[in-house]
């Protein structure tokens, strides 16, 4: 199983499937492939030079039986290709990597625009919010600024395990409306950025909508500003992200998650009546259970067209 080399491995006899090819060409002008493998247990990128190719027989969505030796260059594990074949007898599904992928959504509260100092208000309406005309209107959104606002809700759901959670800023306890849901809850922003984080680490993929723009940065700068440390780089959100709002925009224009939902005919998670608006309000009000079900449904959404994404519009194998 591919989870199970090590560096410096002679390998022989594994079966994969191959996923991608690339022909390259080294800076002295020779070529040749790198290929993206998997098994069930994971993926592995493999290499054949030119000294392999005439021991090689491989194609795009198809078994090979391999035997080479792993490499590991800065951290990171491949497979150097001595020959393989194509089998016949094996099914691809079988093949398919199950990565850990977890799909996840944050709510955040923010500070009464009073709360702000002299410096922080101007800031606010004259920087950040300077091309909203309704100066009122512009006070209300210091919740979408990480320096004026925090984390208070945060649901997740792992794509393979189809189990969900919510890790909520509140009190008292409360009672999923999801089955496959649990809840969590924190007196303080800072454990529950510490909770995140320890879930987040055990995943190799995430999935989100307007993770890149909004999700992930607000938790990194959040995480600074409460000195919670965070496992692992995102590489700036690259492969080890997929934003859904990036992949199903239009015109470099991203659609809103609900209007999104009604055309791929997936649940609209604000259709029992909450937004993500409400949420300032509903924390104040103590309605904790009303934030913790309305972000559970924004994970289940989200999974759902992660999933759509996945089998029809990702270009895997």
């Amino acid at each position: 199983m591919i989870n199970n080399l090590k560096a410096s491995e002679k390998v022989s006899d594994l079966h994969c499937l191959v996923k991608k090819v690339d022909k390259k060409t080294t800076v002295k002008g020779d070529f040749y492939y790198d290929l993206e493998l998997s098994d069930s247990s994971g993926v592995i990128a493999g290499k054949i030079w030119n000294n392999a190719m005439n021991n090689c027989n491989f194609e795009v969505g198809k078994i090979i039986e391999v035997s080479g030796l792993t490499q590991e260059y800065k951290g990171k594990l491949s497979l150097i290709l001595n020959s393989c074949q194509m089998v016949n007898s094996e099914e691809i599904a079988d093949f398919r990597a199950n990565v850990p992928t977890l799909v996840f959504d944050i709510e955040t509260i923010g500070k009464d625009f009073e709360e702000l100092d002299g410096e922080e208000q101007d800031y606010l309406l004259n920087n950040l919010e300077r091309t909203t005309e309704d100066k009122e209107e512009a006070k209300k959104k210091t919740a979408i600024y990480s320096i004026f606002g925090k984390v208070c809700a945060i649901g997740g759901m792992d794509v393979n395990a189809k189990k969900g959670f919510a890790l909520i800023l509140g009190k008292g306890e409360l009672v999923p409306e999801n089955k496959d849901f649990a809840y969590y809850v924190f007196d303080n922003e800072k454990d529950l950025l510490i909770k995140f984080w320890e879930i987040a680490g055990k995943y190799q993929l995430f999935a989100t909508f307007n993770g890149t723009g909004f999700d992930f940065p607000y938790l990194t700068i959040r995480s600074g500003i409460n000195r919670v440390k965070i496992p692992f780089e995102m590489k700036k959100y690259g492969h080890d992200h997929v934003d859904l709002m990036t992949k199903l925009n239009q015109n470099n224009r991203g659609y809103k998650l609900e209007m999104i939902c009604k055309a791929f005919g997936v649940k609209n998670p604000k259709a029992e009546g909450v937004h993500g608006g409400d949420v300032g309000k509903l924390f104040k009000a103590e309605e904790y259970n009303k934030i913790a079900d309305y972000v559970s449904r924004d994970a289940v959404a989200t999974s759902e067209l992660y999933a759509i994404w996945k089998e029809f519009l990702s270009g895997e194998i």
